[in-house]
């Protein structure tokens, strides 16, 4: 596994990103701004054991392209306008070509934290704990206690076919997984935009185990850093909300009894 990115060197493809949408991202000059936010989020990741390279079609960073450039998305959206452009083709068939999904390992806290959140629960709330361990590591990606409804972005692979039929392909991907009775619901959403992450999400499983391996676990971490980033942001704004209770509370005791200086006769 290799170093964070290069945080401003990220900022500054960012900001390139954003000149491009309000030029336009597919004028001239809209994909050339999208080409220097690429080029920057390649240097921004510093030498990799594998692959990086940039998509000639959406210009995203990815680890396996065609002999044309074009990275796996691209190249099945190019299938599929072929096909419905075909005035004698049949049926397009929209199927989702994933042939497996591993869930990521679980989480584990510290033996000293794990012995503190459950002891003296119940066996049901010790299940609930040790399945919010899964994805949450307490007071840095979320909160200690299991909370209703919290959400964290956990990192997904899968394993398809390449639609030129290759050889087979990883694909990492996120989805926001919300804390509900007790267990962990997968939503069809994500709060992670693919440019967030930088690394790339598509890697031929052609790969030494070794490259393979340091693409995932480096996926892994940039979805932790983004769940860390969150819950700091979320746990001042609660400590700053308790902060200003606690002095709403002690203004309001202080006051309570000034009705009683004043002599109603």
């Amino acid at each position: 596994m290799g170093d964070l990115p290069d945080q401003e060197k990220l900022a500054q493809a960012d900001a390139l990103s954003a000149r491009a949408m309000e030029t336009g991202e597919e004028t001239a000059e809209g994909r050339e701004l999208r080409m220097q936010a690429a080029e920057l989020r390649i240097q921004a990741l510093g030498e990799r054991p594998y692959p990086v390279l940039i998509c000639g079609g959406c210009l995203h960073l990815t680890g396996w392209t065609t002999r044309e450039g074009l990275c796996h998305s691209c190249l099945r959206r190019a299938q599929t306008q072929a096909a419905y452009a075909d005035p004698h083709g049949g049926f397009v068939v929209l199927d989702d070509a994933r042939l497996s999904h591993d869930p990521p390992p679980a989480a584990h806290a510290g033996p000293g934290r794990l012995g503190r959140l459950l002891g003296g629960r119940s066996a049901r709330e010790r299940g609930h704990v040790m399945v919010w361990l899964d994805h949450v590591d307490p007071d840095k990606t979320g909160p200690v206690e299991p909370e209703p409804d919290y959400e964290v972005e956990v990192a997904h692979r899968d394993q398809l076919e390449a639609a030129d039929s290759s050889g087979l392909l990883l694909q990492f991907r996120t989805a926001t997984h919300r804390f509900t009775e007790g267990a962990w619901a997968e939503l069809p959403t994500t709060r992670i935009r693919r440019e967030r992450l930088a690394f790339p999400t598509e890697q031929s499983a052609a790969l030494p185990a070794e490259q393979l391996v340091d693409a995932w676990l480096d996926y892994q971490t940039a979805v932790e850093q983004f769940n860390r980033g969150v819950w700091e942001e979320q746990s001042a704004r609660r400590e700053a909300d308790r902060v200003a209770l606690a002095e709403h509370e002690d203004a309001l005791r202080k006051q309570e009894h000034a009705s009683e200086l004043l002599d109603e006769s």
